[in-house]
Order: structure tokens, then sequence, then C-alpha cells
């Protein structure tokens, strides 16, 4: 069992104040957003999409979707959602991510509950309506690195795969050696239901397998996995994509939004290029670069004639990049809100003026919902030690020192030594008002005199704590625990790290009770 419970994350160090706006105050981006995320604004968003999005594009859209699910197992409820998009009155609610080695760190897991628990709510709210949420794979992300492990029992889990280009396609070779290796980790009560999450992870290549370990997950509970490396998918995005070859329309428009976001103090997350898109072929995804008489595309060049030419009978061997991504992905699909973490939060804020001149509807962009997971012997360690949650937030340094203070029976009074070291140099001044000349060999002798004190207030501090040794030792341990590598724990542990003392599918049942998309809480989930 478990408990839930949500801190305001305006109460927490962790969120800087460009952060807490879009999390408390979306209005405050106007110039770099569309409409502000709030249940009001959905309808607006709805006639938006509506205008823009015809069936054509749904008929589309559901036919790519059922050719990509013939080869998924158990497939009636994806099925079933995806049938619901032809439906003019049915929209989607989107979240993405790389496709890391059985999701990577516990938020990819948080980002899909997140969107579904939203477009339940929508459900509920807009019975005219319907709400599917969609997870969008990163499959044609070619960064190998950011994909090929996991963090469990503060192991680092490698795939070694020698593969390049776009990881969607790569081939699965090694993964079922290191899904047994995983399984060996655990003990024999875990190991049967391990081996058949691992087992669904299964596909010709790793985006196929990808999607059916998360239809095997996430299906019943409607969710609906899309993967954009596709030939009719990138056709229905070719007449952005040639604009983009011919025009090279966006780079200038996300520069000027760059130094609008510059002036007001904002981070620019992504860097925006002449032409922002690549080639994709088999083992290789290059930027397309452009000189005056031919574009290059791995050392490779083409004529405008050319390259266009490929456009139009090849679609699918171009790939948008984090600048269009994106737009494609509003532009293939019904989609009315975006969820994502800060990072992504960031970088939609440099995108409103390509979707303008596109004219695409700009979603809504809601940020993600953020968990802490405390296990069973950590809360009870917490307890003996009477930390609460929310203090575990703070850095370590200030927790032990406010601990030290709370259990000293005879705390030293720093606020009187200071008080007492003023009065004594008052005191001096003053008595050498007629000698001033004294003064600066006072300074000095005061200046020993306060060394001296601080050394004495070091050595009483430092021997406090070492009386409490064990003691700060287990908040040292706590704070690793819930903080590994000084990270949100969200950001590094794997879900499979809870899994010794809960099963699997017990973990992602207690992450869908605790997380509420219309919370801004910080969602703390204590195993009790």
């Amino acid at each position: 069992m478990t408990a839930v419970q949500h801190i305001p994350r305006k109460e927490l160090s962790q969120f800087s104040e460009n952060d807490l706006e879009f999390i408390y105050d979306q209005s405050k981006l106007k110039d770099f957003i569309g409409l502000p995320f709030s249940m009001a604004n959905i309808e607006k968003q709805i006639e938006l999409k509506k205008d823009c999005f015809d069936i054509k594009s749904r008929d589309q859209l559901v036919n790519v979707l059922q050719t990509q699910y013939l080869d998924v197992r158990q497939n009636d409820d994806a099925l079933s959602q995806i049938n619901r998009l032809k439906e003019p009155d049915t929209f989607s609610v989107t979240t993405g991510h790389q496709l890391c080695l059985l999701g990577g760190p516990m938020y990819f897991f948080i980002k899909i509950i997140h969107v579904i628990k939203l477009t339940e709510i929508l459900n509920e709210k807009y019975p005219k309506n319907h709400f599917v949420p969609i997870f969008w794979m990163a499959s044609e992300d070619h960064d190998s690195e950011e994909i090929n492990h996991l963090h469990l029992f503060n192991k680092r889990i490698h795939w070694d795969h020698g593969q390049t280009g776009a990881v969607g396609r790569f081939k699965n070779e090694g993964l079922q050696e290191i899904f047994e290796d995983l399984t060996n980790l655990f003990s024999e009560s875990r190991q049967e239901e391990l081996m058949h999450v691992f087992h669904s992870f299964q596909g010709k290549t790793y985006g196929a397998a990808f999607r059916n370990w998360l239809n095997d997950i996430f299906s019943e509970k409607g969710l609906v996995v899309i993967d954009g490396d596709d030939r009719e998918l990138k056709s229905m995005f070719g007449p952005i994509m040639k604009r983009e070859l011919t025009q090279n329309f966006s780079n200038e428009i996300i520069q000027k939004t760059n130094q609008n976001l510059k002036a007001i103090g904002r981070k620019i997350q992504v860097h925006s290029r002449d032409i922002n898109l690549f080639g994709l072929s088999e083992g290789s995804r290059n930027r397309i670069i452009k000189s005056d008489q031919h574009f290059l595309i791995d050392e490779k060049k083409y004529s405008r004639e050319e390259l266009l030419t490929k456009l139009e009978n090849d679609p699918d061997m171009f790939s948008p990049n984090a600048i269009l991504r994106p737009l494609y992905q509003e532009c293939i699909l019904p989609n009315l809100c975006y969820v994502g973490g800060m990072a992504e939060m960031n970088y939609w804020a440099q995108l409103k003026g390509i979707f303008e001149e596109s004219e695409i509807p700009y979603p809504l962009l809601q940020f993600r919902s953020n968990v802490l997971w405390i296990d069973r012997s950590t809360k009870k360690r917490m307890e003996s030690l009477g930390l609460a949650i929310k203090e575990i937030f703070k850095d370590t340094e200030l927790i032990i020192q406010k601990y030290v203070d709370k259990t000293d029976a005879n705390p030293l009074k720093e606020e009187d030594l200071e008080e007492g070291l003023a009065q004594i140099e008052a005191e001096f001044l003053k008595a050498s008002d007629e000698q001033k000349h004294l003064h600066p060999w006072i300074g000095a002798e005061l200046n020993k005199m306060k060394k001296a004190v601080a050394h004495i207030k070091s050595k009483i501090l430092k021997e406090k704590k070492k009386s409490q040794e064990e003691n700060l030792l287990k908040i040292q341990k706590i704070k690793e625990t819930l903080f590994p590598s000084k990270q949100l724990q969200e950001r590094h542990q794997n879900l499979l790290h809870f899994c010794n003392a809960n099963s699997y599918q017990s973990v992602i049942d207690n992450l869908y009770e605790g997380i509420d998309p219309l919370n801004d809480g910080f969602t703390i989930i204590s195993e009790i």
C-alpha cells in the first residue's frame, strides 16, 4: 500500500522562477506560447484544431496507425482507440520521449501516466468529445548514448549494440541477454513477472519492440503509440519540408524568437540550423547543408531539383530535427495539448512563430507531474530521525545542520556570539575615539579575535556532528537513496528499481493512483 501527498513546487528549490511560470502562470509567456493551459481553454483549443484538421487527415492517420499496429499482440484496445480518431469530435493529448532502454529514468512512465489520466478527466468533463492519449516514439533520434542504458541498483546497465542511425530502426541483437541478466538481479518471487515484461519487448526492430512493450503495459488504459518514422505520415508533412528546403523559413523565425527570449532572461534550449531537416538512410541520419550550388547530405551532393524529387518520391528519407519535430507532430495529429518536462517546455517556447507561419494551431502546453517514491525502509529511517518529507528536498548540509541544531541539548547561541563581538568592537572603538591612530591596530586585533572565535565555533560544531555521526550517515544515505547522484530520483532510477519489494504492475498502478494531472504540486508516493 502507498500514501500520496503533494508539496507545492513553488516551495522547493529545485524549480527556478522561469520553471514556475510554466507551472503556475503561463499568462506571463503569452508572447511565446498559445493559450495558457487550463480546463477552460480546452474548448477553445478544440475549436482551433477542428477548423484545420479535416476528415482526409484523420483517415490518413488512422490508416497509418492501423498498419503500425498489425504486428502488435493483443492490440484490440489500441485499435478501438485508433478507430475513434476517425471521428471529427475526437482529439488527442500527446507526450513523447526517446526510446530509452526499458524506459530509462522513471519520468518516462510519469509522462505517459499523466497523459492517460488527463484524457480520462477530459472524457468525463466533455462527454460530447473523445480524447485519446498518445505516446510519440522518438524513433528517428540518432543519439544512441541517450537510449542505450538504464540505472538499476547502483549499476549502469548498458546495451552495447554497435549500431548507428535512427534508433527505431536498430536490430535487437543482445537485448535478450541483457534481460536475462536483469532478471537474475531480482528475487525469485519477482522473476516470473519480469520475464513476462521483458518477453513483451520483441519485434523486427527496436522501435517495433518498444511499441509492443508499451502496448503490453498501457493499452488497457487507452494509450496509442505512434511512430513518426513513416512514409505516409512524412508525405502529410511534405509541403512544409519542401518549404524548409526551398525557403529555409524556420531558422530566421526561430532566431528572432530566441532574441526575445534572451531579452527576458529565458534559456535557449535547442539551436536552430539553416535547414532544420536531416537526411535519413539505413545506418545514418545526417544534417542537410545548403550551399550556393547544391545540397550536401553526408558528403553526397544533390541539386535543388534532385533533392525535391527525392522528397516527392521518398519522404521517409527526410527527418525533422528538434525544431520541426513538434510542427510535424501537430501537422499529423488532432492534438490539443502536449505534456512534457521543463526542457521540452523551454524549446516549445521557441516555436510559436513557425506554427503561425505554417498556419497550424499551437497546442496547449502542460508541465508533467513530478514524483518522488519513498520506499518503506527509507520512510522508517526518516521517521526515526524526525525528518519531514519537504525537508529532504534541501541540500544535505542544510539538513544535517538543522538536525544537529534540533537534537543539541546545549546549542551554541551564534547570534549571542555575534552580538557580543559587535559590542566589544564598538566599546574599543568608542574608548579610543580620541586616539584614532589606534583604530587600524584595534581592527587587526579584533579580526584575529573573530578568526579565533570562528575556529572555536567550528571545532565545537565539528565535535557535535561527530557525536551524531551514526545518524548523520543515515541522513546522507536517505538523501542518496531519494536523490541519487544529486539528481531528482525520477531523472535517474528506472522503474525496476522499486520492483524487488513490489511487483512491476503494482508500481505502475501506484503511480497511476498517485498522479493527478491537475495538481500543481510535487507528488510524494510513500510505501506504508
